[in-house]
């Protein structure tokens, strides 16, 4: 129209953008605050929660007990014993409880401790067998004495047992399957005239 100004927008003025940019700095100051003199505004980005510290309990040390594993083989050099370990168990004989003894390898009884735990680790064998077939694996437990090494190996680990006490007891006497927290391990068979059972004891070293 004649007479009239042309104007131009309020967007296209540089000292406008200048105003909108002040306004929208001191707006962001009064959203996210301020902290202690120097500090800066918190970083833009993906929201990240943060929890507090909590501190870790140590776990508690159990004394130096091993979890221990099946016993797989025993070794005694003095005897020239060197067999492999079967599980057994407990058997009824007319009524009567008897400990199983493994035909082909000497045997570890079912609920007696493992290698390396605190308690008993009962081992039995035959001294002597009619069958070749068979195994007579503690056949010259006899030759061992006081100080000697037992060796129960559980896999790949060794656990070595110092003989204590070798002794004959009648063959009832269940005393010598007793545990507690010692750490042993009980090597039972028959005398050679089958008429009792000599039995060697070895404590963990």
């Amino acid at each position: 129209m004649a007479g009239s100004t042309s104007r131009k927008p309020w967007y296209r003025s540089p000292l406008a953008w200048f105003a909108a940019l002040v306004v929208a700095g001191a707006g962001a100051a009064g959203w996210f605050g301020t902290g202690p003199a120097g500090s800066a505004a918190p970083p833009t980005g993906p929201s990240v929660t943060i929890a507090a510290a909590v501190p870790r309990r140590t776990p508690a040390v159990v004394g130096t007990i091993d979890p221990g594993g099946l016993p797989t083989r025993v070794v005694v050099p003095r005897a020239g014993i060197d067999a492999p370990i079967a599980e057994v168990g407990v058997l009824s004989d007319g009524g009567r409880l008897i400990y199983e003894t493994a035909w082909h390898s000497a045997g570890h009884n079912l609920d007696s401790a493992l290698p390396g735990q605190p308690g008993n680790v009962v081992l039995t064998g035959h001294v002597s067998v009619a069958d070749r077939r068979n195994m007579a694996a503690f056949s010259t437990l006899d030759r061992v004495t006081v100080g000697d090494i037992v060796q129960v190996y559980s896999g790949s680990r060794v656990y070595k047992y110092r003989v204590s006490r070798v002794m004959i007891v009648p063959p009832d006497d269940l005393r010598v399957l007793r545990s507690d927290q010692a750490s042993i391990v009980t090597l039972i068979t028959c005398t050679h005239d089958l008429q009792n059972r000599l039995v060697v004891i070895g404590t963990l070293v």
